[in-house]
This record gives structure tokens, sequence and C-alpha cells, in this order.
């Protein structure tokens, strides 16, 4: 069974592969002939609409990977986490003992702290780390911004000036 990082990574490798496709001379040689024969501005337009598509996905896989980051945020905590910890350890006696009455339902207060913050940091950890792999997911979104930036090429010399229309067999100027 494929784990989520061995499809994420076989996603971005599909559309590295596509990227490279669309680097070939014989598409650089389909786009000059459309340019040519006055057909760019439909191609274009469609090349627009994939590039709107292929935004959207950055987007999504942008918001996938501060999800996916969760667990990290969740692991800075716990140097702040270890000193509630002490404060949690302290019994309200020896606040009362040591003239700290005022804070005595602190530590009542830290434990019920601590013990959400173990739970949500465990189940954090349980379902991102195995579902949304940051480092595969930052390859995928790189891989989806190089594919926009050629078919952005693309669409940018369909319409580059200079593009003449072929002259037609037999016609005078």
């Amino acid at each position: 069974m494929s784990s989520a990082s061995d499809i994420v990574g076989a996603i971005s490798r599909l559309i590295q592969a596509l990227d490279e496709l669309f680097q070939t001379q014989t598409v650089e040689a389909l786009v000059d002939l459309v340019r040519q024969l006055g057909i760019g501005g439909p191609v274009r337009t469609g090349l627009q609409a994939l590039g709107t598509v292929l935004g959207q996905l950055v987007e999504w896989i942008a918001k996938l990977e501060k999800v996916a980051a969760i667990p990290k945020l969740l692991e800075s905590l716990d140097p702040t986490l270890e000193q509630v910890q002490g404060l949690a350890a302290t019994s309200e006696d020896d606040l009362r003992q040591a003239g700290l009455d005022s804070l005595a339902p602190l530590t009542k207060a830290a434990r019920s702290m601590l013990e959400v913050m173990n739970k949500v940091r465990k189940g954090a950890e349980a379902i991102l780390k195995g579902l949304l792999p940051q480092e595969a997911l930052a390859g995928l979104r790189q891989s989806v911004v190089n594919f926009a930036a050629t078919l952005k090429s693309y669409e940018q010399r369909l319409v580059a000036p200079g593009a003449s229309k072929p002259a037609l067999a037999g016609a005078t100027s």
C-alpha cells in the first residue's frame, strides 16, 4: 500500500513529466505553427484557463502545507508546556504556604490545559504526519508552479509581436 507521501510524490513526478513534455522542441514548433496560422487567440484562451486551474491548485496546496505544519507548531510549544508542567506539579497547598493564595487555582487550570494540549498534539500528529507529508507537498507545489510558468511562456508567445500569417500560395500583394 502506498503512503500519502508516495502518492503526492507520484503526482509531482507526473506534473514534472508534463512540464518536460511541454518544453520539447515539438511542442515549441506547434506553438509557432499555431501563431503563424493566426489561431493563437483561442489556444491562448485555453492556456489561460489551464493556468487559472493550476493557480488555484497552487493555492490549495499552500493551504495544505499550512495544515501539515501544525505538528511542528505544536512541537515548538514544548518549552512553554514544560514550564506549565512545573506549575501544574505544584500543589495548591504549597502555593498557599508560600503566601501565593491567589495563584493556587492556577495549578488546577495548568493541569487541565496540559491534558488538553497533549490530546490535541497527539491527535494532530497521528492524523497529519501520515496524511499530509509537508516535504512532498512543497515539491508538488513547485512542480505545479513550474508547469504553470511553462504554459504562461507559451501563452505569451502565441500573441508575440512580429507574428505573421503564412502567405497563401498564388496570392499577390
